[in-house]
């Protein structure tokens, strides 16, 4: 079976078993970013050739998602404790050269794969009243589609990010451009999707920030000198290549909503 047909197949089965937990929402949308979690965890340290302690630190971080979605107002606490817990470690395994280091992978790490997901979480839980995040999920595939063709077919001005080469200006406008169409589209046609504060914030996230989380994933694959975060998922990569718009973008989505009345 070659790379396109495994990739299709992955597409058609897991496709609508995605959307479906996402559109049931509640414990079913816990279970799924609890799994992105955990192996997007798994993921990030292998990346990054952390030993020793990785094991713990990916149950750390997977209880640190649990207790940020279980309870409530502690989210200073818990990342003030991380901190507590990383100093230690950088003191009882003090090495000159890698001790810092370490420590700062570990923590970008945890709240890349933990405390985003566990953000994400809390959109389904806090705001079930409509499909949020399937909406989301759709916006952000309409804009990875976008931006490649239009990259591919028109994209002229290359080499803009370093750690993204292939990345053009033309696709990106692109991106950043049709999900605002469609939110404008379904306005003039009075479709009551969802909300128009929602849509506009969820046009926002999936069309910028979605495609930030893209180059964020390309710059720490890049760095670790790795194609793909794992070969989890076939012809797909891992866990990570899969999420890494959706983490930004949800993200963002459940601090616009927190912030803006």
């Amino acid at each position: 079976m070659s790379e396109l047909q495994k990739r299709i197949l992955v597409a058609v089965i897991f496709g609508p078993i995605l959307l479906l937990a996402l559109w049931l929402q509640g414990i079913y949308t816990v279970v799924l970013f609890g799994l992105i979690s955990l192996f997007g965890c798994y993921e990030y340290f292998r990346m990054m050739c952390l030993k020793g302690w990785d094991l713990l630190w990916i149950l750390y971080g997977f209880a640190a998602f649990i207790f940020l979605i279980t309870i409530r107002g502690y989210d200073l606490e818990i990342v003030w404790l991380t901190f507590i817990v990383l100093t230690l470690q950088s003191l009882i395994a003090w090495d000159e050269g890698n001790s810092i280091p370490k420590a700062f992978k570990i923590a970008f790490g945890l709240f890349y794969t933990c405390m985003l997901p566990a953000m994400i979480v809390r959109i389904g839980l806090d705001h079930n009243r409509h499909p949020l995040l399937l909406v989301l999920v759709l916006m952000i595939w309409l804009v990875d589609s976008v931006a490649y063709f239009v990259g591919m077919r028109f994209g002229k001005h290359r080499n803009l990010i370093s750690v993204s080469p292939n990345k053009s200006l033309e696709g990106f406008l692109a991106g950043i451009l049709a999900p605002a169409i469609v939110v404008i589209v379904l306005h003039m046609c009075e479709v009551e999707w969802l909300p128009t504060r929602e849509m506009v914030l969820i046009a926002v996230a999936a069309g910028i920030f979605g495609q930030l989380g893209d180059l964020l994933e390309s710059m720490l694959k890049r760095y670790c000198g790795v194609k793909d975060s794992s070969h989890l998922i076939p012809g797909h990569g891992g866990i990570l290549d899969r999420t890494d718009s959706l983490l930004l973008a949800g993200s963002f989505l459940y601090i616009a909503l927190q912030v803006l009345p």
